[in-house]
């Protein structure tokens, strides 16, 4: 028998229309939106990618936790991008908002030089956040809504090694256990008359220190503890495995797939055409029509 880890605690969604979905199309579709969130390079493309995957939250009804979670993680995601792409954007032209240090400012001033927030790098950030958040929505969202035996089982069909397979449910199940060391932590502080949160930014990086130290401790117990149990129990991830007798996809499953499957194909070979294209390779006039279609849309 595979290996089951049992389902994800706290999760939501499990009676949505994604949760019906057979693993094996869920995993492929998100290997098809990786490739969408890599390729594509216009802005309006990506919001749409974007604002699709929040769709996807809205229909498969995750819990109200879950969902203010998966926003703070968003936020924090765009946030950070925009502002370290704020400091460290160097193309040209670009707009200094403020300036943090300055060439003469002494002994630092000397090994940085200039540090400036740029305001093209803030827009640039938001794009490119676009691309991050995405993904973090979209493997959410496929987690909760995928028992983790029928991922691991979806992963073996889909001749994915077993080690691999299994290692990447067994760490998609800390998420959930993450999630309860933090909010326990959180309150912890929050009782002690302490907040995570503070805009005095010395005092919000050590609150934050103070926060990540006890759940780094506590998950690597944990994960002493199933290295244990699994050495216990003499796991052998090349031992034979009988595998359930494998479902075969419905229609609605199968139309589905092939639609992603071939809008990727052709996304990707749009992406080629105008690469080869641009880098001056290969050019027919009769393609003039993809490469505006490359260049406005994707």
């Amino acid at each position: 028998m595979i290996y089951g880890t049992g389902g994800f605690s706290g999760a939501g969604g499990r009676h949505g229309v994604l949760a019906r979905l057979d693993p094996r199309v869920k995993i492929l579709c998100l290997l098809c939106i990786s490739v969408f969130s890599v390729i594509l390079e216009n802005t309006v493309s990506l919001l749409v990618l974007f604002s699709l995957s929040w769709i996807l939250v809205a229909v498969e009804r995750m819990q109200w936790r879950n969902v203010r979670m998966l926003l703070l993680l968003v936020g924090l995601t765009v946030w950070g991008t925009m502002f370290s792409q704020s400091v460290f954007y160097f193309e040209e032209p670009r707009t200094v908002l403020v300036n943090i240090v300055s060439a003469d400012t002494p002994l630092i001033g000397r090994w940085t030089g200039d540090i400036n927030i740029y305001r093209e790098g803030f827009r640039y950030g938001a794009v490119q956040s676009l691309r991050f958040a995405s993904m973090m929505v979209y493997g959410f969202i496929f987690c909760w809504s995928t028992d983790s035996g029928k991922m691991l089982s979806g992963m073996v069909q889909l001749k994915v090694p077993y080690v691999i397979a299994f290692m990447t449910v067994t760490a998609l199940r800390f998420i959930p256990a993450i999630m309860d060391e933090v909010a326990t932590v959180s309150l912890a502080m929050r009782m002690r008359g302490r907040r995570v949160l503070s805009p005095n930014p010395v005092r919000l990086a050590g609150n934050w220190l103070k926060l990540i130290r006890p759940v780094f401790i506590n998950c690597y117990r944990r994960s002493n503890i199933l290295s244990l149990s699994i050495q216990s129990r003499a796991f052998q991830p090349s031992a034979a495995r009988s595998t359930a007798e494998i479902r075969q996809l419905g229609k609605g499953e199968k139309v589905l797939l092939s639609i992603v499957l071939l809008s990727t194909t052709v996304l990707v070979l749009l992406k080629i055409l105008y690469g080869l294209y641009l880098w001056d390779v290969l050019y027919v006039s009769r393609l003039r029509g993809i490469y505006e279609i490359s260049r406005l849309y994707l």
